[in-house]
This record gives structure tokens, C-alpha cells and sequence, in this order.
């Protein structure tokens, strides 16, 4: 017999045990929607932007090497215990994961460094982002004496806030993990199920045509119906009555 499977085995299968593959993914699929509804709390992601030297070439601009020097400072600085004490002091908050709720990214040869912030509250994140960029500033201009460093909020409002994941998303997500769990559980029963359950698999096995098929199940019934007429007549014929049947 040849090992290999092929798709039309496949999709044989696949039909053969659909009842497994659709409870499968309906229960992970459940199990997704009721753990984003009500256990997984809404994650909101908050950006603001540090513009550092002047974008207008002048003679008091930095050249190619200083900006760079002062771009990786300013990444380190952000994420820096003297920033992150500041915040926690300004806001009155005493969170040991601010460290984590704070990523700096920058751009290859641009001059704006992004501060993203990730937390549960929409308004924490807008108010957390702006100081965390704020105090960066400040810090830098107050200790440094660097003066090409701006928020671009100051000219274009507060950061800009949007949702990270959905429970729609995390939907669909569960759907394809049950699908392809649902494929794996009826490959597995497939491989240990040995049984035959039609000619069909009696002619793919042995490649031989079926000329005949006997039933039995019902064979067995007849013969037990047999065994019991038998039984009753012969009590009969002790007893001298009759038995209605």
C-alpha cells in the first residue's frame, strides 16, 4: 500500500470527518470571541513625535556626525531612569512596567524620533505619551544645553491615538488556528482508526473489485430469532400450553 498521501485522499478524509473539523473550530472559535470579550482588555497605542536639529540647513545646523551622536542620546535619554522618575513624579504614579509600555523608534537618516506608548486607557496613553516626549525635551535642553529639539505636537495638537488588535481580529485568528487544529485532529483519528466501514475501502485497500456483500449483523439477528422459536417450542410441548410470541 502506498504511504503517500495525495490530495484527493485528502479531501476524502477531510469529508469523511467534517463533524470533527467544524467542532473544532466553532469551540476555539468560541473560546477566542469569550476571552477578547470578557477577559482581554483594549490596548491603545499613543504616538508622539521629537523633531531634533533644524530641517532648514543654516550655519548653526549640525553636520551628518553630531546629528547622529545626538539622535542616539536622545533615544537612550528617553528610556532613561532620570526621565522615567520624572514622569512618575509629575503624574503621581508609581508603575514598575513604564519602561515597557515605552518604545523610542527612529527612521534611518530622519530627525524625528517616535515615542510610542502602550497602555489599557485611552486617555493614560494620549497623557502618558506627551509627558514621556515633554520631559525628554526638557531634560535634554535643562542638562545638555541642546536647543534644535521641539515636539511636533506643539504645532499639530495632541498624539495620535488609534487601538492595536480587535476583537474581529482575534476572531478570525481563532478561526484559522481551529481550522488547522480541526485538520490535525482528523488526520490523527484517521491514522488510528484501522476499521472498514464500506466497500469502497475494502477496494482501495486490497485493489480488488467487491463481487458480493453479506450483511452480518442481520445474519446474527436471524439466527438469534432462530434460537429463541426453538427455545419457546420446546417449552411448549412441556408444558402443554401455548406461548404467544
Amino acid at each position: 500500500m502506498d504511504e503517500r498521501i495525495n490530495l484527493r485522499t485528502f479531501l476524502h478524509i477531510i469529508r469523511k470527518r467534517i463533524l470533527t473539523l467544524i467542532i473544532t473550530v466553532l469551540t476555539v472559535s468560541l473560546l477566542t470571541a469569550a476571552i477578547s470579550i470578557f477577559y482581554l482588555k483594549p490596548t491603545y497605542e499613543a504616538t508622539e513625535n521629537i523633531i531634533i536639529g533644524s530641517l532648514v540647513k543654516n550655519e548653526s545646523a549640525y553636520d551628518s556626525q553630531e546629528l547622529s551622536m545626538l539622535l542616539a542620546s536622545t533615544i537612550d535619554f528617553i528610556k532613561s531612569p532620570v526621565v522615567l522618575n520624572s514622569i512618575q513624579k509629575e503624574l503621581n504614579i508609581k508603575d514598575d512596567q513604564l519602561e515597557e509600555k515605552i518604545v523610542v523608534q527612529n527612521n534611518r537618516n530622519s530627525q524625528i524620533v517616535n515615542v510610542v506608548v502602550r497602555d489599557h486607557d485611552k486617555d493614560n496613553t494620549t497623557e502618558l505619551a506627551n509627558t514621556v516626549a515633554r520631559v525628554s525635551v526638557d531634560k535634554m535642553k535643562e542638562m545638555f544645553g541642546v536647543t534644535d529639539i521641539k515636539l511636533l505636537s506643539e504645532t499639530d495638537g495632541d498624539p495620535s491615538v488609534k487601538q492595536v488588535g480587535s476583537t474581529t481580529l482575534n476572531i478570525a485568528i481563532g478561526i484559522a488556528v481551529g481550522f488547522l487544529l480541526g485538520v490535525g485532529l482528523s488526520m490523527l483519528r484517521e491514522y488510528w482508526d484501522d476499521s472498514v466501514k464500506n466497500t469502497r475501502e475494502v477496494e482501495d485497500i486490497l485493489g480488488l473489485p467487491v463481487l458480493g456483500e453479506i450483511n452480518l449483523k442481520n445474519k446474527r439477528g436471524n439466527s438469534r430469532n432462530q434460537t429463541i422459536t426453538k427455545q419457546q417450542h420446546e417449552i411448549l410441548k412441556r408444558s402443554g400450553g401455548q406461548i404467544s410470541v
